[in-house]
Order: C-alpha cells, then sequence, then structure tokens
C-alpha cells in the first residue's frame, strides 16, 4: 500500500522532478546521439559495399583474362591443339581488364573522401555531446535523493499524534528534503542552458553529412557509368543498354538451338532430367520427380516399367523404376498381372525414350543385365521361365541400366511361405532389417544360404546366414556364382 501511495504522490507532484521542459530536452539529446550512430554506422556499410563491388569486378574481368588468355607452350608436344580464342574477344577481356583497374583506383581515391567529409565531423560530433550524458547521469541522481527524501517527509506529516521525537524527524527530513531540491532545481537549470546548443548543434551536423554524401554517391555513379559507357562505345555494344524483353528474346535465340542439339544426344535424352521433364508425376503438386515407392501392404501400385514374359504361367520380372534423386540403384518389384494389364500400362510411356520404345517393338520384358543373369540361373531351376526374345531389348535396357544409377531397395513382398525348392547361395544386394521375430537380417554383400524357397523371387524364403535362419525378401538378393 504504501509502494502505491508513493507512485501516486510521484504522478500527483509539481515538484522539479516532473519539469516536462527538461524531459524534452533529455529526448531531444537522444535522437541527436541516435542520428549521429546510424549515420557513421550506415556510411561505414556504404563505404565497405562499394570497396567490395570494385574488388569483384575486377577479380571476374581477371578469371576471363587468365580463360581467355592462352598459355605460351601448353599445345608443346601435344597431336591436340586448343582452337585459340578469337583476336576481338581476347581484346575486349584486355581492355575491360584495363578499364576495371582504372575505375578501382578513381574509385578508392574518392571513397577515401567518405572519411574526411562524413565519418570524422559525426564521429568528432558525437565526441563532444558525450561528457554531456555525465551531467545527465547526475541530475538524474539529484532527482531520486529529492523524491527519496519527499517521501520521507510526507509520510512523518501524515503520521498522526506525532511525539517530540517524531516532530524533530519531521523537521530534519524537511530540511533534508528542501536541500535535496535545492540541488535538483541547480541540475535542472545547469541542464537547460547547456542542453540547447548542443542539441541545435548535433541537429545542424545532419544536413551538411547527408549533402556529402549525396554529392559522393553521384561521383561514383558517375565514374562508374562513364568507364562503362566509354567501353561500350569503343566495342559497339549498346548504351544505355535495351529493354529486358529484347534482351530476353536475343538470348533465347542464340541458347534455343544449342540447348536443342545438346537434347538430341542420346546418353542425354535418356538420362534423369529429359525423363523427368517429359513425364511428371500424376500427383498434380507441379513437381516432375516421381514419387518414393510407398510400402508393400498386401498389394502396391509400382512406377516401374511393366515387364512380363509371356508363356504358360504369367510372371513378373524386376526392372529398373523411375529415377530418384538418390545415387542407388534399386530395383523396384511389381506386383503379378495378366499380359493385358501390363500392355495397358505400356501406353502411357509412349512418349519415353529408346528404352522403353525397345521393349514395345520386341514384345519382351525390359530387363537389366542382372536381370539376364537371373534368369538363366531361373531356366535351369523353373520349366515356367522364359528368356528375352529379342536381344536388342536387352542392349537397349543394359544401356538405361547403367545410366539410371543406383537407388533405393524395393519394399519387401507380404509373406508367405510355399513349397520347398532347390538349397543354393545367394548374395544380398541391399541392406534388410528384419520386421518381425523369424525374419533373417543382412547386409549387402552378405552371402545366404536358401533353405527354402518359392517359384518367385518375389516371395518370403527361407534362409540361413551365420547359423541363423529365418525368412528373408528374395527379391533383395541375386543368385551367387561361383
Amino acid at each position: 500500500m504504501q509502494s502505491m501511495q508513493r507512485q501516486f504522490n510521484k504522478l500527483l507532484s509539481k515538484g522539479p522532478g516532473e519539469n516536462a521542459k527538461v524531459a524534452v530536452l533529455l529526448n531531444d539529446y537522444e535522437d541527436a546521439d541516435n542520428i549521429l550512430a546510424k549515420i557513421i554506422d550506415d556510411t561505414r556499410m556504404w563505404r565497405d559495399s562499394w570497396a567490395a563491388l570494385t574488388n569483384t569486378q575486377l577479380q571476374v574481368v581477371t578469371e576471363y583474362e587468365g580463360l581467355y588468355d592462352p598459355i605460351a607452350g601448353a599445345t608443346d608436344g601435344q597431336s591436340r591443339h586448343a582452337v585459340p580464342t578469337p583476336q576481338l574477344q581476347l581484346e575486349r577481356t584486355f581492355k575491360l581488364k584495363v578499364a576495371y583497374t582504372e575505375l578501382k583506383s578513381e574509385l578508392t581515391d574518392e571513397m577515401l573522401t567518405i572519411e574526411d567529409h562524413i565519418l570524422k565531423p559525426a564521429t568528432d560530433a558525437r565526441e563532444c555531446i558525450a561528457p554531456i550524458r555525465k551531467t545527465i547521469k547526475k541530475r538524474e541522481n539529484k532527482r531520486l535523493d529529492y523524491e527519496k527524501a519527499q517521501d520521507k517527509a510526507l509520510k512523518l506529516q501524515r503520521k498522526p499524534g506525532r511525539n517530540s521525537k517524531e516532530e524533530a524527524a519531521l523537521a530534519k527530513a524537511d530540511a533534508e528534503m528542501a536541500r535535496a531540491a535545492d540541488e535538483f532545481a541547480i541540475a535542472d537549470e545547469h541542464l537547460k542552458e547547456t542542453l540547447p546548443p548542443i542539441i541545435h548543434a548535433a541537429f545542424s551536423l545532419v544536413t551538411p553529412l547527408l549533402s556529402n554524401l549525396v554529392m559522393i554517391q553521384n561521383r561514383l555513379l558517375g565514374l562508374y557509368y562513364t568507364t562503362l559507357h566509354s567501353y561500350c562505345e569503343e566495342f559497339g555494344f549498346p548504351s544505355p543498354p535495351p529493354p529486358m524483353e529484347e534482351v530476353v528474346t536475343l538470348w533465347n535465340g542464340a541458347f534455343g538451338p544449342i540447348r536443342s542439339e545438346i537434347e538430341t544426344i542420346s546418353f542425354i535424352a535418356r538420362g534423369k532430367c529429359m525423363q523427368h521433364g517429359q513425364q511428371p508425376t500424376s500427383t498434380g503438386n507441379g513437381n516432375s520427380f516421381p514419387q518414393r515407392p510407398s510400402p508393400l501392404n498386401g498389394t502396391r501400385r509400382s512406377t516401374t516399367a511393366p515387364g512380363l514374359i509371356s508363356g504358360p504361367q504369367a510372371r513378373t520380372l524386376r526392372t529398373p523404376s523411375m529415377p530418384l534423386d538418390h545415387g542407388r540403384r534399386t530395383p523396384s518389384p511389381s506386383p503379378s498381372s495378366s499380359t493385358s494389364t501390363v500392355r495397358s500400362r505400356v501406353a502411357d510411356y509412349s512418349n519415353a525414350t529408346d528404352f522403353t520404345t525397345a521393349s514395345i517393338l520386341g514384345g519382351a520384358a525390359v530387363v537389366s543385365l542382372q536381370n539376364q543373369h537371373h534368369q538363366q540361373q531361373q531356366q535351369r531351376q523353373s520349366p515356367s521361365f522364359a528368356p528375352p526374345t529379342n536381344g536388342s531389348a536387352a542392349t537397349a535396357a543394359a544401356a538405361a541400366a547403367a545410366v539410371l544409377g543406383k537407388k533405393k531397395p524395393p519394399p519387401p513382398p507380404p509373406k508367405r511361405m510355399a513349397t520347398n525348392g532347390l538349397d543354393d547361395w545367394v548374395v544380398a544386394q541391399y541392406d534388410f532389417t528384419g520386421q518381425g521375430s523369424g525374419d533373417l537380417s543382412f547386409r549387402e554383400g552378405d552371402r545366404i544360404r536358401v533353405v527354402k524357397r518359392t517359384e518367385t523371387d518375389q516371395d518370403w524364403w527361407v534362409g540361413e546366414l551365420d547359423g541363423v535362419k529365418g525368412n528373408f525378401p528374395a527379391n533383395y538378393c541375386k543368385p551367387l556364382s561361383f
């Protein structure tokens, strides 16, 4: 309660501690100091930016000179000689370096005036008004002493039934309050006399400082544009430059034929970027990159190219899926389906590269070199296997598989134990962590002895690794050739 009363007394007090004129002077002083500090900081950043600009441009032109200027004796003793840079291009590069070297020297000399005409005057002015801050601090201490003495005296005055001792304490408190009020009034008067001329002088410096900044900026821009204009006039470049629409049109006219010629190269046409640009995903989000394969839950939508082999028992082979951002190449198994279903999905790849075109024309599955080896092993073990009937399809598949690179391993097929097969060895192509207590975990390159197998590699087999038996996805492994 006493604290609240003290605060109300401060608000209601009309003593010298609530002098509005001094408060305005103090605010003006802080504004003047902040303006000078901001001018100093921003001017230094502006000067450093110009210095970085001149250094960077000269370094870029120096690199161009090193690229275009032939190295003496670099082609001696070599059968293939480098094509020399055209003389006009060399001359332009050398002249541009000379122009930027001279420009840097002129701009550096001009930037030295920033220190003399802006930074030094502003710094000196701020140092001159700094000592008055100590006077302001002393005045603030006097104000606190006065308010403390005033509160003490008011407390004793409000006490009813004072005795002689309390009366003596009240008289002493009144004397201390009067003394503190006099000292505070003297400090206030001193600030009223000292601050106005200091504040006026500080604010009067702002206009000439900004004028000097504008003049130096105009001179820097004038030197810069004069150098560029002279260079453009000498070599026939338009100055001022044409509109941006015209520049873009000229660029497209010169760049378009080169891009078309490069895109006709076979390995580029079958690469990731071309396939992503021609086959956007069907999600409708505008992203041209294909989605990653989702986990297998009984059935799974396959993003791979279809690969069925005709025969009495249709069987799905693993073919490379659309390339992902990862650097690993991973076959993605497709669920078993009829030949008609696969042929209907082939139409979605009608605008793709020679990789899918070869599979359509040959009427056979597109398989990789690893799948060919896998087919040879299965041919000896299963009568339902049919080898590819088109050699060109296998050749195109091998080239495409080399381009696509390694991708994420496919999700394991749903667990289903089937009939016993031949015991042999397989080698792991990818890492696999068991999903249940009966699963067999392994790492890429591990050799696994097959205990039980099914008729397809799109299933779970039983294997043994380091004396541990368990179920493992067959499409994570390939036959081991001794």
